[in-house]
């Protein structure tokens, strides 16, 4: 029963539509309405940006990612509360508040993609880990655009860069599997949390990353 209750009780944190409330607050638009049309911090920046400037992105960004952060990190302390074993109740709480927010039933399953909910988690328990995990996906974010420039003959820019953190798909990708095993590392308890996390990361992206491959094959072939 205490495993249901969990269940439910992170999905349901999960669900909460952050993205949307704040944006919808700020411009009176709906998140999924233009940009990636994803309901996360990416996007309300994305939109916020483009309907009432830098400033009020960057407010909308922080309050989302915090707000994010703070559903699941609500989850976890709930679970550990109702469940006695730190790896099944953390990595229950986190599977399902990720599902949550990528999947909110009252929005007919159109929600986000995760990555602030589950680094929410990883602050609650370990802020190196947190820190690192950042790193080693940002790491892979500019590993991979650079790769992609040099084949293109391109140079990387500071634009570039923002634009990469956005849009590099398959370097942060392999940066969220490679940075499993960073986690793992720092603290041995969060590694099913972490590999149950980044996999739902992962799927949630799986349309923009056969979209960047067949941008990858098509310029190859092109040239």
């Amino acid at each position: 029963m205490d495993y249901i209750l969990t269940a439910l009780f992170s999905y349901l944190l999960g669900s909460i539509p952050t993205a949307l409330i704040v944006v919808f607050a700020l411009s009176g638009r709906d998140v999924r309405s233009g940009g990636s049309g994803n309901m996360g911090a990416m996007n309300t920046v994305r939109m916020l940006k483009k309907y009432k400037g830098l400033g009020f992105a960057a407010v909308g960004f922080l309050i989302v990612w915090i707000s994010d952060m703070v559903k699941a990190i609500a989850a976890v302390w709930i679970a550990e509360r109702l469940i006695g074993d730190f790896v099944i109740a953390v990595s229950l709480a986190t599977g399902f508040a990720i599902l949550g927010h990528n999947y909110p039933v009252f929005l007919k399953f159109r929600g986000g993609k995760g990555a602030a909910s589950f680094m929410g988690v990883l602050l609650y328990f370990s802020p190196l880990a947190f820190v690192l995990w950042i790193l080693t996906i940002f790491a892979g974010v500019l590993l991979f655009e650079m790769v992609e420039l040099t084949v293109r003959k391109k140079s990387l820019t500071l634009k570039g860069v923002f634009h990469a953190i956005s849009e590099q798909i398959l370097g942060r990708l392999a940066g969220e599997i490679a940075a499993v095993y960073t986690v793992y590392l720092i603290d041995p308890r969060l590694l099913w949390p972490t590999v149950i996390g980044s996999g739902l990361i992962i799927i949630s992206h799986h349309k923009r990353l056969r979209n960047q491959l067949a941008h990858l094959t098509s310029g190859h072939l092109s040239s």
